[in-house]
């Protein structure tokens, strides 16, 4: 009883932490925060708004932005449709649990992971392992992106090979018929969510193959080595934790003070994942739990009851947990090498796109907008989802080619911009600055094909670096610099650098 009172408390603490931790959250890190969760949403159920190539191909599923549609329509029926609250609300939403703070696909995708790696039978005496609810946490994770089906195949292909030799057959029988009967209920709710969200049958799994894997046209987005995960996703996701982690591991293939399992699936899906040329290090987010797992091992070795525990037979006794390996040395390391980064990433880094959108909100209201062009480097900020009023808006198109043939001539309008802004530009925008209603952003999600001529903007958002290159081209069309704001110290792309700007068109 009394441990169960524990476990509540404990939940209750960590969750209000966590609650806290997404309320500080003022930044802007990837482009999928917005542009694949809260921008198709926002469309979905507002009516305006901008969906990116992969929706209108419909290689991605519905099932992840659905969670945000269904806040919006209820802030919506309330009358509570306020950016502000939308943006909060996102911030708040059941993703965050996993302990990553934002509305990206694979933070859903972790939290249930980390779920079904509760009731996943890695020790065949846990009392809580349960194989059904296990594979239906793990049919969710893969409902809301298919690409975790990588990880459950990797566990459940370890999970028949450790099956003890006695009754082999009968449990790989059932752990197959379990699957297979899991496995066609969640394929056939995909279906119906995403005829839902795209208005025809469709199944994104199999654009999302043909595009990444047999195409293999997400190298268009940068290609990366075959040992990315290994030297950098690994040491970005655990960074001061990661010796812990290998220790971890150490101590439970070693000493068994846990089981290996869990690595080894970790290993094998990390290969599955490192067979495709674009890697990013949040593709690994599933792989988390397994790890804060190997480091609790750790630490436990290190400063808990197996530190001072009777050793094996013919080893040496372990030291005392006093001196260097205390609990409060090891604490007070992770806390200095984890909170300020957290808390400059949430608070500083990369917040002036995101605060830009106040600005142009009041604007809009002020009836000084008349649309909004975006000279940045394609999905550099959020959109609709974060601004929320119906208003004209563009930006440098990026959209990769669908035939890899046409890798080498494809034209995108963000890398012709950044080779000659000034000349892009004058190409751009029509001579008499008349507004063409064929070319502009409307509700019914028409954007400028990649060069066409569009209407010259009364507000234009850009980059410091890229102000000061074209800043006398503004000044001769009668732009003048209206706002700035700070974005961040430092940036691993120039084309990023400086603070976030916006020039108004000059009132006649």
């Amino acid at each position: 009883m009394a441990g169960r009172l524990f476990e509540r408390h404990l939940f209750l603490t960590l969750l209000l932490l966590r609650l806290g931790n997404v309320c500080l959250v003022q930044t802007f890190i990837h482009p999928d925060e917005t542009w694949q969760s809260l921008e198709v949403a926002h469309r979905a159920v507002f009516g305006y708004g901008y969906v990116t190539w992969e929706w209108r191909h419909a290689l991605r599923g519905f099932a992840h932005p659905m969670l945000f549609a269904a806040v919006y329509r209820l802030l919506a029926l309330l009358r509570l449709d306020d950016t502000a609250l939308i943006v909060l609300c996102s911030a708040l939403s059941w993703t965050m649990g996993s302990g990553i703070v934002r509305p990206l696909v694979n933070s859903a995708e972790t939290a249930l992971t980390a779920a079904a790696f509760v009731y996943w039978p890695w020790n065949r005496s846990s009392t809580r392992a349960s194989l059904p609810t296990a594979l239906a946490l793990a049919a969710l994770s893969c409902i809301i992106r298919p690409t975790s089906a990588a990880l459950w195949l990797c566990a459940g292909l370890i999970l028949v090979i450790g099956q003890p030799r006695a009754n082999a057959i009968a449990r790989t029988a059932y752990i197959v018929t379990t699957a297979a009967g899991i496995a066609i209920v969640a394929v056939g709710l995909m279906l119906v969510i995403d005829h839902v969200g795209y208005g025809k049958w469709v199944f994104p799994p199999y654009q999302f193959y043909i595009f990444n894997v047999q195409q293999d046209l997400a190298t268009w987005f940068g290609e990366s080595p075959p040992f990315y995960h290994l030297y950098v996703s690994m040491p970005i996701l655990f960074t001061s934790m990661l010796p812990f982690v290998l220790h971890g591991v150490y101590m439970a293939y070693r000493r068994q003070y846990a089981s290996i399992e869990p690595a080894i699936v970790a290993a094998a899906a990390s290969f599955v994942f490192s067979l495709v040329g674009h890697m990013e290090y949040r593709f690994l987010y599933p792989l988390l739990p397994i790890g804060f797992l190997y480091a609790g091992v750790s630490i436990h070795t290190l400063v808990g009851p197996l530190a001072n525990a009777e050793p094996a037979k013919g080893k040496p006794r372990q030291q005392s947990t006093r001196g260097l390996w205390s609990v409060r040395n090891v604490v007070l390391y992770l806390a200095i090498t984890n909170i300020p980064a957290t808390l400059y990433l949430d608070l500083v880094h990369q917040r002036g796109v995101v605060d830009v959108f106040g600005f142009l909100r009041q604007q809009t209201d002020d009836g000084k907008v008349s649309s909004i062009g975006f000279l940045m480097p394609c999905h550099s900020t959020p959109f609709y989802s974060h601004l929320h009023r119906d208003v004209p808006m563009w930006f440098l198109s990026c959209e990769p080619p669908l035939e890899r043939t046409l890798l080498d001539s494809h034209y995108w309008e963000a890398n012709d911009f950044e080779q000659s802004p000034t000349l892009f530009l004058q190409k751009i925008f029509s001579s008499d600055g008349q507004q063409d209603k064929s070319t502009i952003q409307s509700t019914d999600n028409q954007h400028p094909l990649p060069g066409q001529p569009r209407q010259i903007p009364s507000h234009i958002v850009l980059y410091d670096g890229m102000a000061r290159r074209i800043h006398e081209y503004l000044s001769n069309m009668d732009f003048s610099e209206c706002a700035r704001f700070f974005n961040t110290h430092f940036s691993g792309d120039s084309r990023r650098e400086g603070d976030v700007v916006v020039y108004c068109k000059n009132e006649i």
